[in-house]
């Protein structure tokens, strides 16, 4: 090092880089880091007594090791591989006997098409070409294919009259207690009715209108299905309690609650009626039902009146998936249900791709095994856009169904297929947090957050996260203590910022749809961590967002609602496009908190600083620290990756060999100050500096002072430059991805050298600044909103510097 006359020299800076260039090897980019029922149905969807179920104890489930999402898509594409593989010459699979003639191939395309496989493509053509033959016969099989057609065509241009044809034989034979049977005779049962519900409620979001009197009886049929301790039997009291037929409950019931909706008491002339709640039975069979599941919980079989059900185990994980997903609950109890039957699944998949019952009966037969397995995996790991924040307090979701609402309007919006979740604050980490890039919260009056959940949504929101908050006052809801609990809690988590009105020209307004800003519903943001990380309107949304749904749409509701409805959702999608960039992750890969890899880091370990300024110094609070972990791990340098702030006086500078400096506005420094970091770059120091956000008043204040301070300019450090060409400073890097944001206020991408600049000083260069975003990058779990590089580039690049600026002035041994 050329720092000869630097106290550091003498420290610990000689060991850890001597320790570096004995072990330093290239860093490479690889190191970034049922139908129950087909043929003879009833063998797998009717409960058998218990004495001649295969029973085994529910199994322990305690490995709480992430989902790896890349094994999981690897499994779903060998499932659709083997599925293919099986497909005959008509465009159908090999089917099962009389009892559901067509449901296997029904529930294979059905399997194929929640996997993504186009509607367009031959095969799925064939399939529906198939399909489309067969009779009217079997409750399994037109229900199924009800939800294949709607699927395939969720607006309905192709399919309606098939659909229709279909949906108006279910009806008729809806028995009088409100269930339905195999289609022919018999008594209705729970897997039957559950499969002609999840018809018709795929029917009435093509838009077939459907009589209330259908839910009505369908509603009266599941409460009598629903045992006094909180499960759901196959049929009467008669019948067991069990795993699948109380996630079918759960499904039921909000389905039809969804479709008994009456916009009567939804609204008020021109305005929605809001916080009037939901029903109040319905919701207590629904949590009932999951605080069964939670007591009997197990992945590995159906839980069936205390004990599992092997039999019935894919068939299961199908309902609980539905019953989670339409509930938005990523827990049932502590137990986090689709990591657990993801990973099962994955433990028991076969060379061939298939899955395979553990039983004799129904799920012996692969082609049901693999589509219930790839039902389950394929749905349930659909991104999660948006989650609601339980934050504890009461009101805290005056609107349950909101948030289902704006989710199926952004699915819309997108043409992709999302879940949406609740997270409680009680026990949640951080990373809990990360699992959903968007956090909405809501309420009436107080917050209940204690001193640690305020630290973990800080947490949150400084790593990346996004929090969307609403007020529930006014319409039906009451005073403003929420708003002023709000306001105050943002002021003490960030008293740095504060909440102010969206400008004119803020994304948010175009981020999909085109809005101009109300007085009646205003968005007040937050800066924090490079951009908007808080939006916060002190009016309702949530209750609109729950009239956004086809039967009000289409109603003959108050215009004037119906434009508000229609205004209040484009500002739940504009604000979530914005907060995400539309750049989602499956379940299993969403951002963790980087952890310390040693317990004790060595009082040796070096310290790379962030300069004090007057310019913003901070305002990226987690940016560098997200390098110097990558460093440690990448590199194997000790250094330490807590905050350290130090101001330019000679004596601080002279501690260390690196100092890294970035800021969103003007940076000034005094006479002394400007001294002290000629003198510190004289003696071989090196800065690292980033402006924020492509910030010009940083740009050009940082250009003028080190102007100042050194009488040269910053020019632009050439491509073939050592910093980028030396694979000993990490990797060659020859393209980067530069985003810059057009006239049109849209995002281009071009690949090409790194835009840096430097100053050089005795042949080695002692300041590289880059006046194109890294900071905001590294910040943000997904894409930044900023003219800069891509997360993984900017990561890169930073590696790349601090390598250089220790390793370049020695000479390898």
């Amino acid at each position: 090092m050329k720092l000869n006359n630097l106290k550091s020299i003498f420290g610990y800076s000689v060991f850890v880089l001597t320790t570096a260039l004995a072990t330093h090897t290239t860093i490479g980019a690889a190191q970034n880091v049922p139908l129950g029922a087909v043929g003879e149905l009833r063998s797998v969807l009717v409960h058998p007594p218990l004495s001649s179920a295969s029973a085994l104890a529910p199994l322990s489930q305690a490995d709480d090791a992430p989902l790896d999402a890349a094994a999981v898509r690897k499994a779903i594409r060998r499932s659709i591989g083997f599925l293919q593989s099986e497909q005959i010459k008509n465009g159908a699979w090999p089917d099962g006997g009389a009892q559901a003639k067509g449901g296997i191939p029904c529930l294979v395309t059905l399997a194929l098409l929640n996997a993504g496989e186009s509607p367009q493509s031959v095969r799925i053509q064939k399939a529906i070409d198939e399909i489309l033959t067969y009779p009217r016969a079997s409750t399994y099989t037109v229900s199924l294919r009800v939800m294949v057609l709607a699927t395939a065509d969720p607006s309905g241009r192709r399919y309606r009259a098939s659909i229709q044809q279909d949906i108006d034989w279910l009806l008729k034979g809806q028995v009088t207690s409100g269930g339905w049977n195999y289609g022919n005779a018999g008594t209705p049962d729970g897997s039957n009715s559950q499969f002609a519900l999840l018809a018709l409620h795929e029917a009435s979001k093509v838009g077939i209108a459907i009589d209330r009197k259908y839910w009505t009886a369908a509603r009266k049929y599941w409460r009598g299905l629903a045992s006094n301790n909180g499960g759901f039997r196959y049929r009467g009291s008669g019948s067991p309690v069990s795993g699948s037929m109380t996630s079918a409950g759960i499904a039921s019931l909000i389905i039809i609650r969804e479709n008994l909706f009456d916009i009567g008491a939804a609204a008020n002339g021109a305005k929605a009626n809001c916080c009037n709640g939901d029903d109040d039975q319905d919701q207590k069979l629904i949590d009932g039902a999951f605080a069964w599941l939670a007591k009997n919980y197990t992945t590995r079989a159906n839980p069936v009146a205390g004990r599992a059900n092997a039999a019935q185990q894919l068939y299961f994980l199908y309902a609980l998936e539905r019953a989670g997903r339409f509930a938005g609950r990523r827990f049932v109890g502590p137990h986090d249900w689709y990591r657990d039957g993801a990973k099962h699944l994955l433990s028991r998949q076969l060379a061939s791709g298939a899955w395979k019952g553990r039983s004799g009966l129904e799920e012996d037969n692969k082609l049901v095994a693999t589509s219930f397995a790839l039902l389950f995996l394929s749905k349930g790991k659909r991104p999660v856009v948006i989650g609601k924040f339980d934050h504890s307090a009461d009101q805290w979701d005056s609107h349950p169904r909101g948030l289902h609402y704006l989710t199926r309007e952004i699915e819309s919006a997108w043409n992709k297929k999302l879940n949406w979740q609740t997270i409680r604050a009680k026990g949640a980490t951080p990373d809990d947090l990360l699992e959903t890039p968007v956090l909405f919260m809501s309420g009436r009056d107080a917050i209940g957050l204690d001193d640690q959940q305020k630290k973990v949504l800080k947490d949150y929101i400084e790593n990346g996260g996004f929090l969307f908050a609403e007020a529930c006052q006014g319409e039906g809801c009451g005073d403003a203590r929420f708003d002023i609990a709000f306001r105050d809690l943002m002021a003490e988590l960030f008293p740095e910022s504060s909440l102010e009105p969206l400008a004119p020209d803020h994304p948010i307004w175009n981020a999909h749809h085109t809005i101009v800003s109300s007085k009646e519903r205003p968005l007040l943001g937050l800066q924090a961590c490079c951009r908007t990380s808080v939006v916060y309107c002190p009016a309702n949304l949530s209750c609109y967002w729950a009239l956004s749904r086809p039967s009000v749409k289409k109603s003959k509701a108050n215009p004037r609602l119906l434009q508000r409805v229609k205004y209040v959702t484009h500002i739940g999608v504009n604000v979530v496009a914005y907060a995400t960039g539309r750049e989602l992750n499956d379940k299993g890969e969403t951002p963790k908190l980087a952890k310390d890899v040693a317990a004790v880091l060595s009082d040796r370990a070096l310290v790379l600083p962030k300069l004090s300024h007057n310019g913003g110094a901070d305002d990226a609070p987690n940016a560098w620290g997200k390098i110097l972990r990558e460093l440690r791990l990448s590199a194997g340098l000790e250094i330490k990756s807590g905050k350290t702030m130090i101001p330019a006086i000679a004596e601080r500078l002279a501690d260390h060999p690196f100092i890294f400096i970035h800021g969103r506005n003007k940076i000034t420094f005094n006479a002394e100050e400007r001294l002290a970091i000629r003198k510190y770059l004289e003696l071989g120091g090196f800065i690292f500096a980033d402006s924020i956000c492509a910030s010009d008043a940083f740009t050009d204040s940082f250009r003028f002072e080190m102007e100042q301070i050194l009488q040269t300019r910053l020019v632009a450090i050439p491509a073939e430059h050592d910093i980028w060409t030396n694979d000993r400073y990490g990797e060659v890097l020859t393209q980067v991805t530069v985003r810059r944001k057009n006239k049109g206020g849209k995002f281009v991408e071009d690949k090409q050298a790194p835009q840096m600049d430097g100053i050089s000083l005795n042949g080695r260069l002692a300041v590289v600044f880059s006046p194109l975003d890294l900071s905001c990058a590294l910040e943000n779990t997904r894409v930044s909103n900023c003219n800069g590089y891509t997360r993984q580039d900017a990561t890169r690049i930073a590696r790349n510097v601090v390598l250089y600026a220790l390793l370049s002035d020695r000479v390898p041994e």
